[in-house]
């Protein structure tokens, strides 16, 4: 399996073209890459994942691309392109799967808290977390990674008795009580300095949340991200990660992306047995000494 990352360029020699054929008006060259050439392509790899870097023809802003995209797809298929990388605003049919990088946000949801936790002089210990249901695996990806390490621990769910009996079992492992509540009104939502979002929905609460408090938008609900942005300039913001590894730095998505291709149990992880490899995944992450270098939001560092 092979990755493709796209993006849209209007720069005519970002199409493999060059020399004299630059200097023909821009009339005649619109139309020869709208016609012959609305995307180019070129093989690259990340770390030690093959793939295509492809850029689509778009002299300017209100272009429609849908024809050309829909060509691209299927010869990207052929050339065995099983996930695609796109910027955050791009909206793409999903004939071949695209990488979010939502999964590796939770992966590392603890060591992101600790880069928060640290900007706001606390400590973990003292940090009290509050999860944002998304009737997901996410959440419970989320919860699972986060129950031993903590002292506090709340979850936001308007089904409270799906978290029942896992709140007695983390009782009886680890003597913590995991508060669950599913009134949006209530006080509690002022109390914490972390909320971790796994919900694609809308609950109105950015007006609750703790003055300074840090806002990890794992699920990438960038909807609920702008009002915050929009409405709450003191909260410390983010969607995802900027991660090392051997060296390199890489967003949550490109991360996602290589171990999908290179690490057969990681696939195996995202198409199937999230709940059940779990602790097998977290040991590879280890293993491989990929560490969160810094917060983003948007794709620009916080």
């Amino acid at each position: 399996m092979k990755f493709a990352e796209i993006s849209y360029s209007s720069k005519k020699e970002d199409f493999g073209m060059k020399g004299i054929f630059l200097k023909f008006p821009n009339c005649i060259l619109n139309w020869y890459f709208i016609r012959f050439r609305p995307f180019y392509i070129q093989q690259t790899t990340l770390a030690n994942a093959e793939g295509y870097t492809v850029k689509i023809y778009k002299p300017y802003e209100n272009y429609q691309t849908e024809k050309q995209t829909q060509k691209l797809l299927l010869l990207l298929q052929k050339k065995e392109t099983g996930i695609l990388l796109i910027p955050y605003d791009i909206l793409f049919p999903h004939i071949i799967d695209i990488a979010y990088g939502n999964v590796i946000n939770a992966l590392f949801v603890l060591e992101a808290a600790k880069k928060a936790i640290k900007r706001q002089s606390q400590t973990l210990q003292q940090s009290k977390f509050l999860i944002i249901d998304g009737k997901n695996d996410i959440t419970n990806m989320v919860l699972d990674i986060l129950y031993p390490h903590v002292n506090y621990l709340s979850i936001y769910t308007e089904s409270p008795q799906n978290f029942l009996q896992k709140a007695d079992e983390i009782y009886e492992e680890y003597g913590l009580r995991l508060e669950i509540f599913s009134d949006i009104k209530n006080k509690q939502f002022e109390t914490f300095n972390i909320i971790l979002n796994c919900s694609e929905n809308e609950y109105p609460y950015n007006y609750k949340i703790q003055k300074n408090a840090f806002f990890f938008d794992i699920i990438q609900n960038d909807k609920k991200m702008r009002h915050l942005m929009s409405c709450r300039n003191d909260l410390l913001l983010s969607n995802g990660l900027l991660l090392k590894w051997e060296n390199k730095n890489y967003t949550s998505k490109q991360i996602e992306v290589i171990l999908r291709i290179t690490e057969h149990s990681f696939h195996d992880f995202l198409c199937h047995n999230k709940k059940q490899k779990l602790n097998e995944i977290l040991y590879l992450l280890q293993h491989k000494n990929i560490t969160v270098t810094a917060l983003t939001c948007f794709e620009k560092r916080v």
